[in-house]
């Protein structure tokens, strides 16, 4: 290992949720070395799942990608000699990239940036391993830092008429402050020099006119930019909406809903920030070139001064927006993670309040909130600092411009008139060069905004949803021909895991389920039971094999075929405020009455609603508070019944109910003649199935009735001693 104390700071790359750390300190090393990684990328390459990614996985995914990498269990005084950057593992849970090793110690953190720490503090929270990283000879630079502008600009697709307006508009705004100045000479070198008082009721006419004029596009340019935020937040929202509803199910399994939403919240925010300087950039541009090439016709030793003066502005202005923007990143993932907690906690008020919790939950609301408070004062210094320094050079800048100039006018050079009006430019000509320099800040901040919501632009849709699945015209022929599938199911050679990089939790399994039998899947927690009903269902795709209806391999066939014959029902109860009815048809008004009815006859929850003073549209409260949990379980059941499936997935979907009301239940969906695929824990709901399968380590051990199970000492019969044994008293 070389004996570097410390390496330049490696780029920063902001982990979007907890469990992808790992990925993004890759990132930051990778880009250190010139090769940037999409994190999309890195996440799959690091096999990041829901238990988050293993060092050894991501020392596999640098040796792909060209690095050579070493893990290594070191003790902290060791790691001033290791390689730099490199990855460390820190609080037993998370990952860091060091940077610097010595009394101080710097890391990139994935969830909080740069960050400095003593000798001390580091060896208190640093967890032995460490990961090295070197270039190979077959290493290659790829691949760009993420630019700020063009993800912006794309959201100008469908407005860029308004945008046009907004420039020209703004353009047109430069000509009253090009004419003001000339006014303004000849008033002082005619008038007030030379006594020439005839052309000035004409000269304050024309201003009148200039003034008028200016008002008139100033509130074009009001109107244009308010319709294109509204516009631009529209179009994120809705794209944001349209992604997340055909995202793989395991992009969900990574990622709370309480984070999805707070993304979702962002489309506003971003389209704030984005859309004023987006309206200005070019017209601030345009119109800083219009005003110096004035002042150099004015007078080029003055403009050549003035120039130099922006210059340095600019450059103290690169330099503060590198670092404004690192921390507008961080406010960003911090406001993101308060806005998911207060969710969750006002979701879960009950059980806080029920464990005597709320003060543990205060404790972790105002820590968060405080990250977030610190983080905008922090930011606050900054640009303040940075408002400070070039304000300064602005007025040390025309305070020379003016002894300059006072100098010119005394050596005749210059007149009195010429010097105002290059004076008047100077102002005009800073105003679009301080709104260019605010306006990379502002764009640097919607830019951290985007980077929360291209956590779900990047990914690939389903393969459900893929632009190759199907054609409008095989869907159209499809729902044409064949309303509902017969409902064979098959599996063939099926390998499934959550993370490709480790051992897949089910492996090469078959099977085949007949048109309208009734199947139940048992076994203990972990054996792959519900995995098993998600692959059925289309909700998961296989790494390998194949998962077919009616004979035909499931991503083959049209989505609204699949998803107008098959329905499926958790433990996982989702209401929502509406009505009853909203709650049972998803606001499709074209469910007939009839089948509505049926499906909460058969679901046992018909007499019920029709007690409720509006029956079915009596209100239903957010999360259906205001049902019991065996009457929400009942209306979830009643959802899936509506669409009359040909294939029925039930994963402990009577776990609320008493035995007296699962039976009905379950003969009333039995004379629907519906394939069934029933995962239970219960092990009594099974006795009536066609066939039970036992599942074990994702694969099935045993198979076959009731009677023919209990008959033989197997897998089975262990399940049900163990299961009479746990309700023994």
């Amino acid at each position: 290992m070389a004996r570097t104390h410390r390496c330049r700071p490696v780029p920063t790359i902001l982990q979007l949720e907890a469990l992808e750390c790992g990925a993004a300190a890759l990132g930051m090393v990778l880009a250190h070395y010139g090769r940037w990684v999409p994190l999309v990328e890195l996440r799959r390459l690091c096999g990041v799942s829901r238990d988050g990614s293993r060092a050894s996985n991501m020392v596999k995914a640098a040796r792909e990608l060209g690095l050579e990498a070493e893990g290594y269990r070191l003790p902290a005084e060791e790691l001033r000699t290791v390689r730099k950057p490199a990855i460390v593992f820190v609080n037993a849970n998370h990952y860091v990239v060091l940077e610097a090793f010595g009394r101080l110690v710097r890391v990139s953190d994935p969830a909080g940036g740069r960050i400095t720490y003593t000798r001390r503090e580091f060896e208190e929270i640093y967890s032995g391993i460490a990961l090295t990283f070197r270039p190979t000879p077959g290493f290659a630079r790829a691949g760009r830092a993420p630019r700020t502008l063009r993800p912006l600009l794309g959201r100008l697709k469908g407005v860029r008429a308004i945008y046009l307006l907004l420039v020209a508009a703004g353009l047109s705004l430069t000509i009253p402050t090009i004419v003001v100045p000339a006014f303004t000479r000849t008033f002082i070198d005619q008038y007030v020099v030379d006594k020439q008082a005839d052309f000035v009721p004409w000269i304050i006419a024309a201003m009148a006119v200039v003034v008028l004029f200016q008002a008139c596009l100033t509130r074009i340019q009001h109107w244009g930019q308010l319709t294109l935020r509204n516009a631009i937040a529209i179009g994120i929202a809705t794209d944001f909406m349209w992604r997340a509803l055909r995202m793989p199910v395991g992009f969900f399994a990574q990622r709370s809903p309480a984070t999805i939403g707070a993304r979702a919240d962002l489309a506003e925010r971003t389209a704030e920030q984005a859309s004023g300087p987006l309206a200005g950039l070019a017209v601030a541009a345009l119109s800083a070139l219009v005003f110096l090439g004035l002042m150099t016709l004015y007078n080029p030793l003055l403009a050549l001064l003035v120039a130099g003066i922006a210059l340095v502005s600019a450059a103290l202005s690169v330099v503060s927006r590198r670092k404004v923007e690192e921390v507008e990143r961080k406010i960003a993932l911090d406001a993101l993670k308060l806005g998911s907690t207060t969710m969750q906690g006002l979701s879960l008020l009950e059980t806080i309040k029920a464990g005597g919790s709320e003060e543990r939950f205060l404790e972790t609301w105002t820590g968060q909130q405080a990250l977030v408070v610190n983080g905008q004062q922090r930011l606050g210094r900054l640009m303040g600092l940075s408002a400070a320094l070039t304000e300064s050079i602005g007025g040390l800048g025309s305070a020379a411009v003016l002894a300059v100039g006072g100098y010119l006018v005394m050596g005749g050079q210059l007149t009195l008139g010429l010097l105002m009006a290059f004076l008047i430019l100077q102002a005009a000509f800073f105003a679009p060069v301080r709104q260019i320099l605010g306006s990379t800040v502002a764009l640097g901040r919607g830019r951290a905004m985007l980077d929360q919501l291209e956590d779900i632009e990047a990914p690939a849709l389903a393969p459900e949803f893929s632009p190759a699945a199907e054609t409008p015209e095989q869907r159209a022929g499809a729902l044409g021909r064949v309303r509902k599938l017969r409902g064979a199911i098959a599996m063939r050679d099926v390998t499934f895991g959550y993370a490709r990089l480790s051992r897949p939790l089910i492996e090469g399994l078959s099977l085949s389920i007949a048109p309208g039998s009734a199947v139940a899947v048992v076994g203990a927690s972990g054996s792959g039971k519900s995995t098993l009903g998600r692959l059925i269902s289309g909700l998961h795709e296989p790494w390998s094999g194949a998962v077919a209806l009616d004979g035909q391999p499931i991503l083959s066939l049209p989505r609204p075929l699949v998803r107008n014959s098959m329905a499926v029902i958790d433990q996982d109860i989702a209401l929502f405020k509406g009505t009853i009815r909203d709650n049972i048809a998803l606001w499709d008004a074209s469910v007939p009455e009839e089948r509505l009815v049926r499906a909460a006859k058969d679901a046992a929850i018909h007499d019920e609603i029709l007690k409720r003073p509006a029956g079915y549209d009596d209100p239903v409260e957010e999360d259906g508070r205001n049902f019991s949990g065996g009457q929400r379980q009942r209306l979830e059941i009643a959802r899936a019944l509506v669409t009359d499936p040909s294939i029925l997935v039930l994963d402990e979907a009577t776990s609320a109910l008493d035995p007296v009301t699962e039976k009905i239940i379950s003969d009333n969906i039995r004379r629907r003649g519906c394939t069934i695929l029933v995962i239970a824990h219960r092990l009594s709901t099974v006795r009536d199935c066609d066939e039970i399968l036992v599942m074990d380590k994702g694969a099935i051990v045993q198979r076959g009735t009731y009677e023919s199970l209990m008959a033989i000492d197997g897998p089975y019969r262990d399940l049900v001693r163990t299961s009479e044994d746990a309700r023994a008293p």
